[in-house]
């Protein structure tokens, strides 16, 4: 899984944002490849306008790049979570770049937590590649997860847009012309039905029947980053060990319908499901936290607030 965007590290500082950059933003981050003439209609201006509100958030920072996510049991990807406790007091900038001219790995996380790097990365020999980011900065302690399987809910960022709903779906399989178009929109999630032809050699019409086939079953995703810190919220991740397959599917069904939470990992490791939670202010990350403590039957949990992150 690629994940094409510039380094981004929490901030104090916030932007002041139109409801109109609201609605643009909640929309983006919902479907990345949404037409322009739609996004003026729901939005309210002019194509030209959201044109150029889409330049102007990019240049403020606030919208960074666009990003395809797939559900790993559908594309058959094997993907890990590699997460590190390092010393303290490091350059983060430094190791990021260090540790990400590394093939495999995708993206860096920093968190203020005793595991204070998280990676995510593929190949065949993960334990190799805990290898060689020991060469680059010590690692204390770590835990590396093979991920079972991955749900992304746009996060609820700003009311002025419904959220959307996924939902907790069987496995559906695709074939070789769905990953051809895939392999494609990773390089590129905003590309033309005309670009994913040329390097596919696929007919319009099929990519486009496929295309449809794929959103409309949430086997991806097209969404666009966004600097949520610049917009004034704070990224918690939690990790937790969830007990029983019907109670931690019940749990994922649950989480998918919480609008500040984001992308949803589950793995076959002990702790076995990971979450990302976007929310103005930390106290309502502990109101989730403990009513889901309290509905769902949850062994352990490890909460930490992200920082910021890298990627190539």
């Amino acid at each position: 899984m690629k994940f094409s965007v510039r380094e981004t590290i929490a901030k104090k500082s916030q932007i002041k944002l139109s409801v109109k950059d609201k609605k643009l933003i909640q929309l983006l981050l919902q479907n990345a490849r949404i037409p322009i003439t739609q996004l003026a209609k729901k939005v309210g201006i002019s194509k030209s306008a959201i044109v150029q509100k889409i330049s102007s958030l990019k240049n403020k920072g606030v919208l960074l790049s666009p990003i395809l996510h797939y559900k790993l049991s559908s594309y058959g990807e094997d993907l890990y979570g590699l997460i590190i406790s390092t010393q303290i007091g490091i350059d983060q900038k430094q190791i990021s770049e260090k540790i990400l001219s590394l093939k495999e790995i995708g993206v860096v996380i920093w968190s203020n937590s005793h595991f204070n790097i998280g990676l995510i990365l593929n190949g065949d020999s993960p334990q190799e590649t805990v290898d060689k980011v020991n060469k680059i900065i010590e690692i204390k302690d770590f835990r590396l997860f093979k991920f079972k399987e991955n749900w992304f809910h746009p996060p609820h960022m700003f009311k002025e847009v419904n959220d959307i709903r996924i939902s907790k779906n069987e496995i559906i399989k695709i074939d070789e012309i769905d990953k051809k178009i895939i392999n494609v929109l990773i390089q590129n999630p905003l590309a033309t039905f005309a670009e994913i032809s040329t390097k596919t050699r696929l007919a319009p019409l099929t990519i486009k029947k496929h295309l449809n086939f794929m959103e409309k079953n949430q086997i991806i995703l097209p969404s666009y980053m966004v600097d949520f810190w610049l917009c004034g919220k704070e990224a918690i991740s939690i990790n937790l060990i969830s007990r029983g397959k019907g109670n931690t599917d019940a749990l994922i069904n649950h989480l998918l319908k919480i609008p500040s939470v984001s992308n949803i990992w589950e793995s076959h490791h002990e702790w076995n499901l990971n979450f990302i939670l976007w929310v103005d202010e930390q106290f309502e990350a502990n109101k989730i936290i403990n009513d889901l403590m309290t509905k769902f039957a949850i062994l352990n949990i490890d909460v930490s607030t992200i920082v910021g992150f890298s990627g190539k």
